[in-house]
């Protein structure tokens, strides 16, 4: 992708500065010339944009993280297109990324660590609670400003390129792969606990100064994240206190149901961590990982004198005790044997039936009779029929074990929102906040109109009216002030106050007024316009008039021109007769001879009366030969020299 180095894009942002580059996108330090300050450009790549879905949900993305507003989160201003060039408009961040201050540092404090762990957890919060999961969450993506705000950047960009990305054998992804919770690397259904695995990736190579998973390729990588469990981080660094370490743990179990199950109930026990450092207040959720438990022999009967009756009783019911543990552990033995067989030494696996489209009730059936098991992972507001499946894990077609579980979400139909009023908003202000509300853009007319070019002058559905989430809006946009043409009148030989009025009754301005003087018109008339009688122009625009003070003055002038010195020639004794030369003085505009005589030496110096208006250039002839050249000014009262 070559340099944009130098280039505007929508008609305000000046691409001064190449900061970054990443699988997905190039990013440029911009200047908004329209509020003056300095943003950041992130400009999609073209091998990205060639696939029309992918830019269709690159905009949705962006547009619903733009509705995103926290202090550790990085603000999108905007998202466009010019001519095949995607881009967002973010915050300008003047700082680094945490990898870069890992890199720095090799490890960080502990303490440090947790208080930027603590507001990449607030980040997330909000936006888990506005529907928005990262899906990308790594040091390479979180931003430390010059004054130690942590700010999180990239929200929904992830999402939008996942689709566009057929494996994770990509270039693009070895840096993320590292990060990648087990379910996304499975391909798996992804949510809010995902970005909190990868976050605990995050604090584990802050607090070691490395990740806990190394490979040669990515696809190495992410088997570990499915197959291996993450070492404990005081293993690396024995410095680290007990509750930082279990916090870590359960942030990176495999199992999503083990980890924190909101970014919420993190951010509460990483505050608790720098509160008191060795307390053991981390719960964790997974149990299969606790020791077996050895029960307490049977203490013998401390009472000998008890009746025999009591004592065969007693034998009794420690049988019976034992028994139907015993029984009950058959049963499940049996139970668990059957699914080990079934899942390892059944030859034939099954098909996954398609179950996007059916009710809930349907595709348990559907299931039943393949030997396979539904579980309800979600339900969620979609554009389809309440109660039916929108998304299924594992997808259509893929062969499976018999009994496996097949995880769904099931819609709970469409979500009702209410219609904003963008009347009065600049085009892409409302585009924005329709689509921020959940609405769906139509295509917008244009028709003139007295507001500025640009500005919504109404829109399909009356304001605060609730309708379905995604329903078409369409947006009347202004032209501008429809453009009236009107023919320029004759101005030229009326007073300056009559030729204004006349203008004013044309629907035309008076522009510039210049006055001089004029031998043709008295003083007081419009000797010249501008745009000339007869011209075709717009209604209201601006016409320059000329008027006259009157005729030029004149002022004559006396014209002083010094003769040569006579010099005396050898042989010359003649007595009486003095040498004489020829005087002429022209107009250099047209070589009009205003004086011409013969004068004698002896006079030393002539004087000749000049009369004319205006400016004017003469040149002085001596003996038919240029002595000089004189510009005289006859509108002054000054002599000539």
């Amino acid at each position: 992708m070559k340099s944009l180095l130098g280039r505007i894009l929508g008609e305000r942002y000046e691409l001064i500065e190449k900061i970054g580059s990443g699988g997905m996108a190039i990013v440029y330090k911009a200047k908004c010339h329209l509020l003056k300050r300095h943003v950041a450009v992130k400009i999609l790549r073209p091998e990205l944009v060639e696939d029309e879905s992918f830019v269709a949900r690159f905009k949705r993305e962006s547009l619903a993280a733009a509705s995103l507003s926290h202090p550790n989160i990085v603000n999108i201003y905007d998202v466009g297109e010019e001519n095949g060039v995607y881009y967002i408009v973010m915050e300008y961040v003047n700082g680094k990324t945490l990898k870069e201050y890992i890199r720095e540092k090799e490890r960080l404090e502990w303490e440090e660590a947790v208080r930027i762990a603590a507001q990449i957890c607030s980040a997330l919060k909000h936006a888990h609670k506005n529907g928005i999961v990262h899906r990308d969450i790594k040091p390479q993506n979180i931003l430390i400003s010059e004054d130690g705000t942590v700010k999180v950047a990239d929200f929904g960009i992830a999402r939008a390129v996942s689709s566009a990305t057929v494996t994770i054998a990509g270039a693009n992804v070895m840096g993320s792969v590292h990060y990648f919770s087990p379910e996304q690397a499975r391909g798996g259904y992804v949510d809010e606990k995902s970005d909190i695995y990868s976050l605990g990736i995050v604090l584990y190579e802050m607090v070691t100064g490395n990740v806990p998973f190394e490979g040669d390729t990515a696809i190495s990588v992410a088997l570990k994240h499915i197959q291996e469990r993450v070492k404990p981080p005081w293993e690396l660094n024995p410095s680290i206190p007990k509750s930082l370490n279990d916090v870590i743990e359960k942030a990176t179990e495999k199992d999503q149901a083990g980890r924190y199950q909101t970014a919420g109930e993190m951010l509460r026990d990483l505050q608790r961590v720098l509160r008191d450092p060795e307390g053991n207040f981390v719960v964790r959720n997974i149990d299969s990982d606790l020791p077996t438990q050895v029960m307490e022999p049977v203490k013998p009967n401390a009472n000998p004198g008890e009746r025999p009756s009591r004592e065969k009783r007693s034998v009794w019911l420690k049988l019976i005790l034992f028994i139907i543990p015993m029984i009950l552990l058959f049963i499940l033995m049996s139970f668990l044997g059957r699914q080990i067989y079934n899942n390892h030494f059944v030859s034939e696996d099954v098909e996954v039936p398609g179950l996007i489209g059916l009710y809930e009730e349907e595709a348990n059936r559907v299931l039943e009779e393949k030997n396979l098991a539904l579980n309800v992972l979600e339900r969620k507001h979609s554009n389809q029929e309440e109660g039916r499946i929108i998304y299924q894990d594992p997808a259509e077609g893929m062969k499976i074990k018999p009994y496996s579980v097949v995880k769904v979400i099931v819609s709970l139909g469409p979500q009702t929102v209410v219609v904003p009023n963008v009347v009065g908003y600049l085009q892409r202000e409302a585009e924005i906040t329709i689509e921020n509300a959940g609405l769906r853009l139509g295509q917008h007319e244009y028709i003139d109109s007295d507001l500025p070019k640009g500005t919504v002058v109404r829109q399909s559905i009356e304001p605060d009216t609730e309708v379905v989430d995604g329903t078409e809006i369409v947006l009347v946009i202004s032209k501008g002030p429809k453009i009236e043409l009107v023919q320029v009148g004759e101005y030229i030989g009326l007073k300056e106050d009559i030729a204004r009025q006349l203008i004013d009754n044309d629907n035309l301005n008076v522009g510039k007024v210049t006055k001089e003087y004029n031998d043709e018109y008295n003083e007081g008339l419009v000797f010249k316009q501008s745009p000339n009688h007869g011209d075709t122009v717009e209604k209201g625009t601006k016409i320059d008039i000329w008027v006259s003070l009157g005729p030029t003055p004149m002022y004559p002038k006396v014209l002083e021109i010094k003769l040569p010195e006579h010099e005396d020639q050898e042989g010359d004794d003649q007595e009486g007769e003095e040498p004489m030369v020829r005087v002429t003085v022209k107009k250099a505009d047209n070589d009009q001879a205003v004086y011409d005589r013969m004068h004698s030496l002896a006079e030393g110096t002539v004087y000749v009366e000049l009369k004319d208006r205006g400016v004017v250039k003469y040149n002085i002839y001596i003996d038919d030969e240029l002595s000089n050249e004189i510009t005289i000014d006859f509108t002054k009262k000054e002599d000539a020299s």
